[in-house]
Parts: C-alpha cells; structure tokens; sequence
C-alpha cells in the first residue's frame, strides 16, 4: 500500500512528454501501455498480499475473502481521491475501473484455486504457514 501510495504521489505524467522529442513513438506506446496495465498488476497483487496475510493467520473463508476485496478496493479509491491534491494527477474513474479489473481477476484465479480445486497449491501453501 505504501508502494502504490508513494507512486501516485510522484509520479509526473507530464515528464513523459519531454520523451517525445527523442523516443519512437511505438516505444512510447509501449510505455503508455505498461503505465496502463500498471493499475491492473498493482491492485492484483495489493489483493493477492492481503491474501497471503490472511492465510498466515489461518484458513480462508469466503468472508475473510471479500474483506480482502473490499480492502483493496476501498485503497483503490483512497488512491484515487488522495490524487486530487497531487500536482499532475487527476482522479479518474477509469482507473478506478482499470483497479477494480485486476482485483477482480486475482480474486477470480485465488477463489476458483482455493475453493474449487482439490489439492491446489494455494492449499498446499495455506497448510504449511499454519503448521
């Protein structure tokens, strides 16, 4: 949380602009693409860590579940409100979709791993945390 706080906080999307002069645009495309999908891999794994937190502490239930969702993105919108105040930085609701996605398909890969599969690693590695 600390990471994606200290992101948003100083990062100039701005700063990129300067690269136009120098760099390919298809590289810049590029760059443009990977600070996109950033929001989806860092939502994804602030969700997947709270996970691992819980399965520290013990089993994981549906309940333990969902507070784990709604952690994530409840952080997701402090986030995006936390921005408003940020030189550079807007709040968007797009990103906030684009946050919600990559909890959404880590929560989906997790649920289907932890309580659908018999014998899945996530299981393997729940039991050898609590031994």
């Amino acid at each position: 949380m600390w990471l994606i706080w200290l992101q948003s906080s100083h990062f100039n999307p701005e700063s990129i602009y300067e690269l136009t002069y120098t760099v390919d645009e298809r590289i810049l495309l590029m760059i443009g693409m990977a600070l996109e999908l950033g929001h989806l891999f860092e939502f994804g794994i602030l969700y997947f860590l709270l996970i691992l937190m819980i399965l520290s502490y013990g089993s994981l239930t549906i309940s333990k579940e969902w507070l784990c969702f709604f952690i994530a993105v409840s952080y997701g919108l402090i986030d995006e409100i936390h921005q408003i105040v940020v030189p550079y930085r807007s709040f968007s609701l797009l990103d906030l979709l684009k946050n919600l996605i990559g909890i959404i398909v880590v929560w989906y890969i997790i649920h289907r791993s932890y309580f659908v599969k018999r014998n899945s690693k996530l299981k393997q590695l729940s039991t050898f945390l609590n031994q």
